[in-house]
């Protein structure tokens, strides 16, 4: 048996687990994240089509272990992406969560999990990431006080499933082998995994998405801006002192520094764009025709500055 995993689904279970757990933040604050998977048998292979984010850990002063908690919304995107995958001919072929920080295993919860899945499909897997094993390239020890176990070329997750599911969550289980495509080897799937943990720990925010990313869209644009009036300040200093024959070189080099900033910019909102691929499910009605239009905001503010800049060209 093969999980076949495509390259999106592989960076859906990074961005929404690195979203809840990365350096940024103290490690208490750290919180699992769960998901399912669509696709198709085939054979004895699982082919997943998507991985779908659901919810994440709320963590309870009560609790004494850590416990997922789903809420309405939780079940009616679960029944949306069922009735949506079953139009084309999928359904769900398992679950994924996360164990950030920890060891790649089976909590009893999670074995129920599992055979909730597995009674109806033989075949469903159980995916488990840790975040910190991909980044560091490391497992936790078996026992406390023992050195981590170094790893190589280890996308951080394995892929698990029940031996007997007569059994129920009593049963043990097996890994299983797995293929992710979009990747010429291993190596590279792990490499760009880890560039990949860096970039949504400092772009895809936790909470108050819509705050973070208007808030990322002032900054550029105050900076588009302080950029243009230095250059305008620039130029007249240059006219002032009778320097004029060098303005048509300062204004070319100070274009090209401002079309620099802007194109990094845009690379920036294209990540951004992309991360909303990775929200949980609940939120994508809500955030993504927010964020589009904040991001909309930048590419007005292109159009004035060309003028600007075509002002500054015949002024001086």
């Amino acid at each position: 048996m093969t999980v076949i995993i495509p390259k999106k689904a592989f960076l859906t279970i990074i961005a929404t687990s690195v979203r809840f757990a990365n350096k940024t933040m103290p490690f208490d604050d750290w919180l699992e994240v769960y998901g399912i998977f669509v696709g198709k048998n085939k054979g004895d292979d699982v082919i997943i089509s998507e991985a779908y984010p659901i919810t994440h850990q709320k963590k309870r002063p009560e609790d004494v272990i850590d416990t997922v908690y789903w809420s309405n919304e939780d079940y009616e995107s679960f029944a949306i992406i069922d009735d949506n995958a079953f139009s084309r001919g999928e359904f769900t072929v398992g679950w994924f969560h996360s164990h950030p920080g920890f060891k790649l295993m089976m909590s009893h919860l999670d074995l129920q999990t599992t055979f909730s899945y597995q009674q109806f499909n033989p075949l469903a897997i159980s995916l488990v990431f840790n975040p910190a094993r991909l980044a560091r390239q490391e497992e936790p020890p078996d026992r406390r006080g023992d050195p981590e176990i170094k790893l190589e070329n280890d996308p951080g997750f394995l892929i698990f499933r029940l031996d007997d599911v007569n059994m129920g969550p009593s049963s043990t289980y097996h890994e299983v082998d797995f293929k992710i495509e979009g990747y010429d080897n291993l190596y590279q799937a792990m490499k760009h995994g880890q560039e990949f943990v860096k970039e949504v720990a400092l772009l895809f925010p936790r909470e108050n998405v819509f705050k973070s990313y208007n808030q990322f869209i002032d900054e550029r644009l105050a900076r588009l801006n302080s950029m243009i009036s230095g250059t305008e300040e620039y130029l007249k200093t240059l006219t002032f002192k009778g320097e004029a024959n060098r303005v048509p070189e300062v204004l070319n080099n100070q274009v090209k520094d401002i079309n620099k900033y802007v194109a990094e910019t845009f690379m920036k909102i294209e990540n951004v764009r992309d991360f909303l691929d990775f929200l949980e499910y609940k939120e994508r009605d809500k955030v993504v025709p927010q964020v589009n239009d904040i991001l909309m905001r930048f590419n007005e503010a292109i159009i004035i500055l060309q003028d600007k800049i075509k002002e500054l060209s015949t002024k001086f």
